[in-house]
């Protein structure tokens, strides 16, 4: 069970992308499912996939400013991450101001981690993503370096 849960502990610069090319809301999942796969996080690919589908359609899990948290708790997932895309072109995502979409992050979440430390560390990100100087300084990152330190020190950590 996660307590208190350290971003740098779940983020790898490996699993932030950048200038990501993608065609839906599917093919975003899809990238970043096969990141956190080639970081030994989830060890199904598929099946992972259909339970961050399964979420999806209880409800979108798409924000404000251009951002989407789409998430998993899975049986597929080996250890607790998450994978950043930061995309070229945005993609059409529901979202609750009715915007496309160009920065996603990935929440793959073990079944056993699935308590209160995912939900806080959650909630962190999302505050910090209700900050519109932030979320421009995301969208305007010039490298997968600056991207990956914009959202480690935007936390709260």
């Amino acid at each position: 069970m996660l307590g208190k849960v350290i971003l740098s502990d779940i983020l790898s610069k490996a699993c932030v992308i950048t200038d990501m090319q993608a065609n839906s809301k599917i093919d975003v999942i899809e990238q970043l499912t096969q990141s956190l796969f080639e970081q030994g996080a989830i060890d199904n690919k598929k099946g992972f996939i259909a339970d961050v589908l399964t979420r999806e359609a209880l409800g979108s899990t798409g924000f404000e400013n251009q951002i989407a948290i789409p998430h998993g708790k899975s049986r597929w997932v080996k250890e607790t991450k998450i994978a950043v895309a930061r995309l070229k072109e945005t993609v059409d995502w529901e979202t609750m101001d009715s915007s496309d979409v160009r920065l996603v992050i990935l929440f793959a979440v073990k079944e056993t981690d699935s308590g209160v430390g995912h939900i806080k560390l959650l909630a962190r990100i999302s505050i910090a993503l209700g900050d519109d100087d932030v979320v421009e300084r995301l969208l305007n990152a010039n490298s997968q370096e600056e991207l990956y330190r914009l959202i480690i020190n935007n936390t709260g950590e």
